[in-house]
């Protein structure tokens, strides 16, 4: 089955900032079922066992909605089937491929949504997966197993996993973004589904928040607070450990807390801490103790981003006059500088995989920040998001493929998320507020 390949750079039209690398030095990114050429799906409604029907639907509109969120997935309307729209003989499956090909599909999608036992509370479902050219299954058949009132969720982690078989890389459906929005006064954390749903407030203190971060498995979420009338970091949980205030006493080691992140260990917090003088970052324990300075320059000194593998860390600084992103090598110490333009560069943000940083620049003669990619070994640099507005805040998704950012386009700061490639640009919080900080969580499992 095939697919385009694409430069990253001819996708961004091609737009180099003045003395970065030149076009035979740009970096391949293959785009396997594009956004200009989706795969389409043939997705029946599954089967029901006679004790669930009721969640057939629900179900079929979930795992379609999630399915087209990829961007390289296009569902085919039910209406040109030639077939049946409900799976039959789900354990012993017929292929007509010439009847699903005539419908220009390429992947076909069964499955059967039964009741395990005795609880009606808990249900299974059963997927087949199809590559139509061939005329072959994809995979394995699989199941999952949940409670009623999380089929919703079973929905998205079928359709993470369908994109898994056909991209090589897992889909996002079943991730969380948690963001800042200020609907009345206050600046308040909030959580949404990667698709914009489901959004719901996780604080209500009345005091302004910022900030949220993941902890590296997704049970944890720390944000700054004002609460107590001072800054402090607080820690929300998904049912293990203890939420609440991270830290008594306020300051460490005499400083005050801007804002933290996790890692590099797993019982370790990096932290953006000022006295009066000064502002660098530490490394602390959970438990506050162990405090290590790991930047050591007059200079401002923000942003922490962990690499992968937790050896570099990319970081803010105006220590050669203008803000400008750097690289610390925690073995060494050894601290590069890694952008050379604009005259303000931020919030530096490394990708899952390695490959890339993004990070939020001012390069022109306005105040309004735009977002670039970074290769963070050659310097190689491409601009990723360009509008008249302000667009900052990246943050990956966990595969990698996607980023979400705050934009100011439409008057004031909206989440939206986009594709690696520049494509598939959505809006998450339309008519929300002012929402801003996205913190894009792993998957849900």
């Amino acid at each position: 089955m095939s697919r385009c390949v694409r430069t990253l750079a001819a996708l961004l039209g091609g737009l180099l900032l003045p003395g970065l690398a030149a076009a035979q030095d740009r970096i391949d990114v293959t785009v396997t079922g594009s956004a200009d050429k989706p795969f389409q799906v043939a997705l029946q409604r599954f089967a029901s066992d006679g004790k669930n029907g009721e969640l057939v639907d629900p179900f079929y509109e979930d795992l379609k909605n999630a399915l087209e969120e990829a961007g390289a997935f296009k569902v085919v309307k039910q209406e040109a089937f030639l077939e049946s729209v409900v799976t039959t003989n789900f354990d012993e499956p017929k292929l007509a491929c010439d009847n699903w090909k005539a419908i220009g599909a390429d992947i076909l999608v069964q499955g059967r949504l039964e009741q395990p036992g005795d609880d009606r509370e808990r249900q299974r479902v059963r997927y087949r997966v199809f590559d139509l050219t061939p005329c072959q299954e994809k995979g394995d058949a699989r199941f999952l197993e949940a409670r009623r009132e999380d089929m919703w969720l079973v929905a998205r982690k079928v359709a993470d996993e369908i994109v898994q078989r056909f991209t090589g890389y897992r889909g996002v459906a079943a991730t969380q973004l948690a963001f800042v929005s200020r609907q009345a006064t206050a600046k308040e954390v909030w959580l949404m589904e990667a698709d914009g749903s489901r959004k719901r407030k996780v604080t209500s203190n009345g005091f302004p928040n910022s900030f949220p971060a993941w902890s590296n498995n997704g049970s944890e979420l720390m944000y700054m607070s004002l609460r107590g009338g001072f800054a402090d970091l607080w820690r929300l949980t998904r049912g293990t450990g203890k939420p609440g205030l991270l830290f008594s006493g306020g300051k460490i080691g005499g400083m005050e807390k801007y804002r933290g992140i996790f890692g590099p260990g797993e019982d370790e917090l990096t932290l953006v801490m000022h006295t009066k003088n000064n502002t660098d970052i530490y490394v602390v324990s959970k438990d506050g103790k162990n405090v290590k300075r790991i930047t050591d320059n007059k200079a401002i000194e923000v942003s922490p981003a962990w690499s992968p593998d937790r050896k570099q860390m990319a970081f803010a600084s105006d220590r050669s006059g203008q803000q400008q992103i750097y690289v610390l090598d925690v073995a060494s110490g050894d601290v590069r500088r890694l952008t050379f333009q604009g005259t303000y560069n931020a919030t530096p943000a490394w990708s899952p995989t390695g490959e890339w940083i993004a990070y939020a620049a001012r390069t022109g003669y306005t105040l309004n920040l735009d977002l670039y990619l970074i290769d963070p070994k050659s310097g190689y640099t491409v601009p990723l998001v360009i509008h008249p507005q302000t667009d900052e805040d990246p943050a990956w998704a966990p595969n990698g493929r996607k980023l979400a950012f705050s934009s100011a386009r439409r008057g004031r700061r909206e989440i939206y998320t986009l594709d690696l490639d520049g494509g598939n640009l959505r809006r998450l919080t339309e008519d929300f507020g002012e929402s801003a900080s996205p913190a894009w969580s792993t998957w849900l499992d």
